[in-house]
């Protein structure tokens, strides 16, 4: 139990920190932007703006445990597409601030000096609705893809206690980052930070992807599905039983979950890696060439973005 507990407050912790972070970051350039223009009339829309957010992803938060309370029959087929859509999510989060890394200040305050000019009020609210909102969904996609993956082992309770847990730190760091953002430097640069916690979350989105590929093949098997017997979800290895997993034992027998005393992924280090890492005792196939595949695609998509966009690189 302790590993789980470890892994989910880890990626609760640093999905929190960076998304956070993120929508602290864009409202802190809008509210600085009005400042310089002698706008402060306009910090209450600013606040509207965000609050709005806050609900909607409360409510999409709601929206996906309803859910969950009436597909038990598909659980596992419902966890895999969460995961999958959770990988999508980050991926694309990873391509956009790429892209934008340099120039969502500048973006930022041209949509905001328009909005003011036209004297749309409404258009500031929404600025900052649309903006702190999509980071909010993204987070709570992050998190339940960890619930889904856990709740079931570690029960409701202690899930729900380490998200919010990890949640709470993630917020009280970003907002201390935040401030001493703000008030140390006056270009706002964040690029060593997004590609610091990018590469963290290309490792967590590929673990994503095997592990969700692997939920939907144990829905596949369980309910004797003749797909689950296409070659693609043939077993690549399997440790449990084997020398390597013998000597696991003997290394991390201290750390082994009781119930799950041949599995190394139930152990306290390989809990971490499973769910940091997508570490799986015995992955199918698909889930390797997925793993492998996903690491040079979101290489190559990088590089080429920079390529084509030097003035927007990460480095």
């Amino acid at each position: 139990m302790f590993p789980e507990i470890i892994s989910v407050l880890t990626i609760s912790f640093i999905s929190a920190l960076r998304e956070v972070l993120e929508a602290i970051l864009i409202i802190g350039i809008i509210l600085s932007f009005l400042q310089i223009n002698d706008r402060q009339d306009l910090y209450r829309d600013v606040l509207y703006g965000a609050i709005a957010a806050i609900f909607a992803s409360l409510g999409l938060a709601w929206i996906f445990l309803t859910i969950l309370e009436g597909i038990q029959a598909y659980q596992e087929l419902f966890e895999g597409i969460i995961m999958l859509l959770a990988a999508g999510f980050i991926t694309w989060m990873i391509i956009w601030m790429t892209k934008q890394s340099r120039s969502i200040k500048s973006e930022l305050e041209e949509k905001i000096a328009i909005t003011i000019s036209d004297r749309q009020r409404l258009g500031l609210i929404l600025i900052v609705f649309f903006s702190v909102a999509r980071e909010g969904a993204e987070l709570v996609i992050f998190l339940y893809a960890a619930y889904i993956d856990n709740y079931v082992t570690l029960g409701v309770p202690i899930t729900s206690l380490s998200i919010i847990s990890g949640l709470i730190l993630g917020i009280l760091i970003s907002a201390i980052l935040s401030i001493l953002l703000f008030r140390y430097s006056y270009q706002l640069n964040t690029k060593r930070f997004f590609k610091f916690t990018s590469i963290v979350l290309i490792v967590f989105a590929a673990g994503l992807l095997a592990h969700g590929l692997h939920e939907i093949f144990e829905f596949l098997e369980s309910t004797s599905n003749p797909f689950a017997e296409v070659f693609i979800w043939t077993e690549v290895w399997n440790i449990n039983n084997t020398l390597l997993g013998d000597v696991l034992r003997f290394v991390f027998g201290w750390a082994y979950d009781p119930e799950y005393a041949s599995r190394f992924e139930k152990s306290v280090i390989g809990g971490i890696l499973a769910g940091l890492f997508g570490w799986n005792d015995n992955p199918v196939l698909i889930e390797v060439v997925a793993y492998v595949l996903y690491f040079l695609g979101i290489y190559k998509g990088i590089k080429w973005i920079n390529g084509n966009n030097p003035v927007k690189k990460l480095a």
